[in-house]
């Protein structure tokens, strides 16, 4: 009887149209923004890049890249002529480090790895950095392999990036498709009569919970599919083993681009439940589909717009711990590090812990709702 509830809510929630047009349509944009990524001359250009693979990022490599710099409207930009745009892969990777405004003279006087390390020691004093956090992330730092060595990542680039999306299109599912789980049975008049149901009391939350959260990862499944099948198709998988620095100069993880992409799958995906637990939990509190859906449209939009001063450690800690913070890669450049039981953590090894926590939380605090729901 129960294994029926469940295949019952299931249905309502995969063959509602609203949810079916809202999951078909961010499908059709995901793919549509993997598509339009690719574009002619940028595949000559990768072409060209080729040429470069295991090249090492030095002052070598720099010689034969600088005639073909030119400031444009104060940016640096390469000549598309006599093969300089082949370098372009290697002047996007130094630009987070050099600049918008690549100045050659100081870059042959220092060179790349020293202005590295003085741009990252410019952002850990801005962010106030402890010595304990420095040592932390100077461990992690001897670790990574120097002087790098340049190989073609596109396709895991690419991949990576898009992944700033995901977060924003499975709060709007959320919003979209779980807001009348628990709100549509008062809506249809039918909430006391299902909790004087046999099980309508205890089971009938946990059935509809579970349905929400499998309705929440498919669309969470299919997302990451709408993206990696394209991106995968149009520029391949090479270069996913390859060092994280190559797409995130500033970063001091010794990691692959590929470990980091499976982070961002695994937070993505957690990310889905919290979504989820939260929408249904404000769905059994307001008992109003249409206050949740625009309740997490307005949290979308200050999560778009909001930032916390470095001033306040804590709160910026917290804050750094959302979804849409880690997904949109500010976390692998993010020098400030929480400190759980003695021990120091990375917003992102956190954030998992924090989800289902908070999960879970809203879980049991919308079941205890829901049995306070029916009129004695």
């Amino acid at each position: 009887m129960l294994r029926t509830l469940y295949k019952y809510e299931l249905k309502k929630l995969f063959l509602s149209k609203v949810n079916l047009l809202a999951m078909a349509g961010s499908v059709v944009v995901l793919v549509f923004l993997a598509v339009s990524s690719f574009s002619e001359d940028r595949a000559g250009a990768r072409e060209a890049a080729r040429e470069l693979d295991g090249r090492t990022i030095d002052g070598q490599l720099f010689e034969e890249m600088e005639p073909g710099l030119q400031s444009v409207n104060g940016m640096t930009v390469l000549q598309v002529a006599e093969g300089y745009e082949r370098f372009a892969p290697i002047l996007t990777m130094m630009m987070p480090v050099t600049g918008d405004e690549f100045d050659p003279a100081r870059f042959r006087e220092t060179g790349f790895y020293e202005l590295r390390r003085q741009k990252i020691e410019q952002r850990m004093e801005k962010e106030g950095i402890t010595e304990e956090e420095r040592a932390y992330w100077a461990d992690l730092e001897a670790e990574v392999p120097k002087p790098f060595v340049y190989h073609d990542f596109s396709g895991p680039a690419n991949l990576l990036k898009s992944f700033q999306a995901l977060g924003f299109f499975i709060l709007l599912l959320s919003a979209i498709g779980l807001s009348g789980v628990y709100a549509r049975e008062t809506a249809d008049n039918m909430n006391q009569l299902l909790l004087c149901s046999r099980y309508g009391k205890r089971e009938l939350y946990l059935i509809k919970f579970a349905a929400g959260i499998t309705w929440i990862l498919t669309a969470a499944v299919l997302e990451i599919l709408a993206l990696v099948v394209p991106i995968g198709f149009i520029f391949g998988m090479k270069g996913a083993g390859e060092m994280l620095q190559l797409v995130k100069p500033l970063s001091m993880l010794p990691c692959s681009i590929g470990q980091i992409i499976a982070v961002c799958a695994l937070i993505f995906l957690l990310a889905a439940v919290l979504f989820a637990a939260v929408t249904m939990l404000l769905s059994v509190t307001t008992q109003n589909a249409l206050a949740v859906t625009c309740g997490l449209l307005g949290y979308l939009i200050v999560d778009l717009f909001a930032s916390v001063p470095d001033r306040f450690r804590l709160l910026q800690a917290v804050w750094n711990l959302r979804p849409n913070a880690i997904l949109m890669n500010t976390g692998f450049v993010n020098y400030r590090l929480i400190r759980l039981a003695g021990r120091l953590f990375q917003n992102y090894q956190a954030a998992p812990a924090a989800y289902m926590i908070i999960a879970i939380a809203a879980m049991l605090a919308g079941r205890w709702r829901y049995r306070s729901l029916q009129v004695e």
